[in-house]
């Protein structure tokens, strides 16, 4: 019989200081998904994901990163990068998000993410071609994505 570990629900402003003082010593993080925004690519409770410092470079659309906003830590995928008085702005927004979107500067930025691991332990690598190909479709669909998300969510339900 499989013992079962603890689970232990901590308020995310303690959960993120701790995480991003974890990343800024230079280590990767690994934790399980709370949230919708991310769906179809991340699941809520079920999905792991792994992150790591930010080196203040390098930044492209379709990365997923997590930035401060608005006093709140977020994981969201990079839409569109611009560069305006030597400054890089992002625009972010969640996969499961139909208009809504977020900005960042490179001192917001946190972490990156580096890969997914589903609940059966598979891993997918966000620099994979497969990841960033269907990244790119997922993106490029937005105009679409309502529908999508609609079938979608039924369908994993």
């Amino acid at each position: 019989m499989s013992e079962q570990k603890p689970i232990i629900t901590v308020p995310n402003d303690e959960f993120f200081a701790h995480l991003t003082s974890i990343l800024e010593e230079g280590e990767r993080v690994t934790f399980v998904v709370k949230g919708c925004s991310m769906f179809p690519f991340l699941k809520n409770g079920k999905d792991v994901v792994c992150l790591e410092r930010y080196d203040g470079k390098g930044l492209k659309r379709g990365d997923v990163v997590l930035f401060r906003y608005r006093g709140k830590h977020i994981l969201h995928r990079i839409c569109r990068v611009r560069i305006a008085d030597g400054t890089r702005r992002y625009e972010i927004r969640g996969d499961g998000n139909i208009s809504g979107r977020e900005y960042a500067v490179d001192g917001t930025v946190c972490g990156v993410m580096t890969k997914r691991i589903s609940p059966e332990g598979k891993e997918w690598s966000c620099g994979s071609w497969s990841w960033r190909f269907w990244s790119q479709v997922w993106m490029s669909l937005r105009p679409v994505r309502r529908y999508l998300l609609a079938v979608l969510r039924r369908l994993s339900a």
